[in-house]
């Protein structure tokens, strides 16, 4: 009887989507698993970042006290010469000098004082950052953890609906289950049987001839829908 034939297709198809929706969940795993390592790499990436800006900073606070060493290297020279001059004009030149370079080396050190100011706040950037990053790696360890045990359990349901559907097709009248299985392969929705809803078909939701309607109404035979193709009961 179609009707009979009917009830298992719908039983099949209750466990084909059962299978189906898991398997879409197991597919999206890696996926979902490469997005929270992604979210690891750019907490990385951003202390990498810190820690090239903090080196840059190192080398530029070392230029400026090897600078200071140069300038007080020319200031002791300077102080010397003062005791070899011979006439007041080269004297005060010499002082005017002097007051230039200590002007010189009081702004460079002056650069390198906000230079460790900005190393410290670097290195508290870091830290904090380091601290969040720690926090972060131990919530996505757990979170894909949880995943793949979820994972695993679907793997399992997905087999045990696989091994029901294989008892359910043997007793589907081969015809009728190639049928159904051509049609569930061309749908994205893997539905190939739908339900007449108000003399229209639930799969692709245009209005069904009257005759058709007939048809599926008496049962005597497998009815498809015009427009989708897909069975209709």
């Amino acid at each position: 009887m179609v009707i009979e034939e009917l009830e298992k297709l719908l039983t099949l198809q209750k466990i084909d989507n059962e299978i189906f929706e898991k398997e879409i969940e197991v597919n999206l795993f890696p996926e979902k698993e490469k997005n929270l390592n992604r979210e690891i790499e750019i907490f990385e990436k951003k202390i990498k970042e810190i820690k090239d800006d903090f080196k840059k900073l190192q080398l530029d606070r070392k230029e400026k006290e090897l600078e200071i060493k140069s300038y007080e290297e020319t200031l002791k020279n300077l102080n010397k010469k003062l005791d070899e001059v011979k006439s007041n004009k080269e004297y005060e030149a010499l002082l005017i000098e002097i007051t230039n370079v200590k002007k010189k080396i009081s702004e460079i050190e002056e650069d390198v004082l906000i230079l460790m100011e900005k190393e410290e706040e670097i290195i508290k950037k870091e830290k904090d950052l380091q601290q969040e990053l720690n926090q972060k790696k131990e919530i996505v360890s757990k979170t894909i953890e949880e995943e793949k045990k979820k994972i695993e359990t679907l793997k399992k349901e997905i087999e045990n609906k696989k091994e029901e559907r294989e008892l359910i097709v043997k007793e589907i009248d081969s015809k009728i289950y190639n049928l159904y299985e051509k049609i569930r392969n061309t749908k994205k929705d893997k539905v190939a049987v739908v339900k007449i809803e108000d003399g229209i078909c639930s799969g692709c939701y245009m209005t069904l001839p009257t005759y058709i309607i007939e048809k599926v109404k008496k049962k005597k035979e497998v009815v498809q829908c015009e427009n989708c193709s897909r069975i209709l009961y």
